[in-house]
């Protein structure tokens, strides 16, 4: 098990455990998901990432706008420009003014986007099934617990250091924010 004790002591090296640091990364699971997702890339002519803005607005109700998927995913603004592009080329979104600040866009979800989302969500839940396979309903819990420990740590040195994309009286970087 890898501890922080165990790290300082040198048991693992001068560097984090490989399987460790690639979790941590993100890159195992980036490969998986794109050979989970490719059906729907190839069929709806989508990349990753406009799966990832139509997924946003389809799980996060009170967050529709282009600097809401910025800063609660930490993404380059104009990938989200470019991707919010192709979808309302493609009729899956469309722009909406804010009644009371006309300088506010919010992005709308379409019909038209709906049989993607739907097909998007069932390649989702293969790709959970594939990642918690074999692990325990108790180990899930476990592992749920760390990766909420893990990015709260994260994001509280992100926020700390300025380099924090979000606020946080806009609430998302500090859910479930456990400072003991």
């Amino acid at each position: 098990m890898f501890t922080i004790e165990l790290f300082k002591s040198g048991m693992w090296g001068d560097s984090m455990d490989d399987h460790l640091e690639l979790l941590l990364s993100g890159q195992l699971y980036k490969k998986l998901k794109e050979v989970v997702y490719k059906p729907v890339t190839k069929d709806y002519s989508l990349s990753m990432f406009d799966i990832k803005v139509l997924l946003f607005l389809k799980d996060h109700d009170m967050y529709d706008t282009a600097r809401d998927i910025v800063e609660i995913h930490y993404l380059t603004k104009s990938y989200v420009s470019k991707s919010i592009d192709t979808l309302i080329e493609k009729g899956y979104l469309k722009r909406k003014q804010d009644m009371h600040d006309r300088r506010c866009i919010h992005l709308e979800l379409q019909d038209k986007a709906l049989p993607v989302i739907a097909y998007v969500k069932v390649k989702q839940q293969e790709l959970l099934e594939i990642l918690f396979n074999g692990i325990t309903e108790e180990e899930e819990h476990v592992i749920r617990g760390v990766a909420e420990k893990i990015s709260s740590n994260i994001a509280g040195v992100l926020e700390e250091s300025g380099t924090a994309n979000i606020s946080s009286e806009r609430g998302y970087l500090n859910a479930g924010r456990n400072n003991g």
